[in-house]
């Protein structure tokens, strides 16, 4: 009896060594998975930074093609006008003076 009795004894003193080892373990496992988070965050975070940076870029040089585009216009509108100006300034000038002469 006693013999059966250490040998409960003996078998809970494993179970509780077992207990502690499989604590010990998922401790180490969740402390390692924690790690792998933090590296997978801070390269999904790197990653999306570059990216950012990249978008960015992107679009001020569109932003800049867009502003040389409308300078270009501008001065093409500019042109047209001055031009057709320069052209009707004597057809303008009698027009005007026809309509003085009238009153």
């Amino acid at each position: 009896m006693n013999q059966v009795i250490k040998e409960l004894y003996d078998i809970e003193a494993q179970a509780g060594e077992i207990m502690e080892n499989v604590n010990l373990s998922r401790q180490r496992i969740q402390e390692q998975k924690k790690a792998q988070m933090e590296e997978i965050s801070i390269g999904v975070e790197a990653e999306l930074e570059g990216r950012m940076t990249i978008l960015k870029e992107q679009l001020e040089e569109q932003a800049r093609e867009e502003i040389q585009q409308l300078i270009e216009n501008s001065r093409q509108q500019i042109e047209q006008i001055n031009e057709t100006y320069g052209d009707n300034l004597h057809a303008y000038a009698q027009e005007i003076v026809r309509k003085i002469t009238e009153v």
